[in-house]
């Protein structure tokens, strides 16, 4: 089997911490060469001192077309090519659909909808040029069913398995792969960083089938390796997944008593 992350170049945008971070540095770890992105810069600058050589730290949010282009720019000029890109960055948005702030929802798509897109756009030119590439998408388990009190959040990790569908037959011709990762409950600090936005029903939402950051990176480098369609990362979360396609109602019946007490 061709090893399709050793002497590879890849982006990793959200990189300056949790699965982003573990992406990238298991990716140096098996011989790839990262680029790794966020907007702060100084985080970035800490984890590639330890990475060397193999890594690049370029200060970038994502939800501003200039710097993705830029940064990309930068990834050609110093690697000389971009083969992968894991589209990470992501913000989440906790409050019900009556009363958010719609201002919040449209910072949450800037970046989880609009900035994969101008990743997307950056990145294909180059591997349509060399007719090979791999783009990462990172969903979630939300992006599969939305749970009360993160619809606004799960409306834009849907979108991205829409985009991903499409892309993925758009760029075959040209042999780019997608693969889109749909982790649940995971070790970050990412709920702590959540926008909170409008009625909060619950204060601590449950989380179950805990996984780290390291756990995510390493299943989806085995994803990347295997040219994985998708993957569902947690045993509950492909519970709920199939619960979701065969007991629609059953669902709504769990999230209804776990939501309103």
């Amino acid at each position: 089997m061709v090893d399709r992350i050793k002497d590879r170049v890849a982006i990793v945008t959200g990189a300056s911490r949790g699965i982003g971070e573990a992406i990238a540095r298991q990716m140096v770890a098996k011989g790839g060469q990262v680029v790794l992105t966020a907007r702060n810069k100084s985080r970035l600058d800490a984890i590639v001192d330890k990475l060397g050589d193999a890594a690049l730290a370029v200060q970038c949010d994502v939800a501003d077309r200039e710097q993705v282009k830029a940064m990309v720019a930068a990834t050609i000029e110093h690697f000389g090519r971009v083969d992968i890109l894991v589209n990470n960055a992501g913000i989440g948005l906790s409050g019900v659909i009556a009363d958010f702030d719609l201002d919040d929802l449209e910072r949450v798509f800037a970046v989880n909808v609009f900035g994969v897109v101008a990743c997307i756009q950056a990145v294909i030119p180059h591997m349509r040029a060399q007719n090979w590439g791999h783009i990462v998408n990172i969903s979630s388990i939300l992006g599969k069913r939305a749970v009360p009190q993160t619809a606004g959040y799960a409306a834009s990790k849907f979108a991205l398995h829409a985009l991903s569908d499409g892309l993925r037959v758009e760029e075959a011709p040209n042999n780019i792969e997608v693969t889109v990762i749909c982790p649940g409950s995971t070790e970050t600090d990412f709920r702590e960083n959540e926008l909170k936005s409008g009625t909060i029903l619950l204060a601590e939402r449950p989380r179950v089938n805990l996984k780290s950051s390291d756990d995510v990176a390493a299943i989806t480098l085995k994803a990347i390796q295997r040219r994985s369609r998708e993957i569902v990362v947690s045993p509950f979360g492909k519970l709920f997944s199939v619960l979701e396609k065969t007991m629609p109602s059953a669902v709504d019946m769990a999230l209804k008593r776990t939501y309103h007490k």
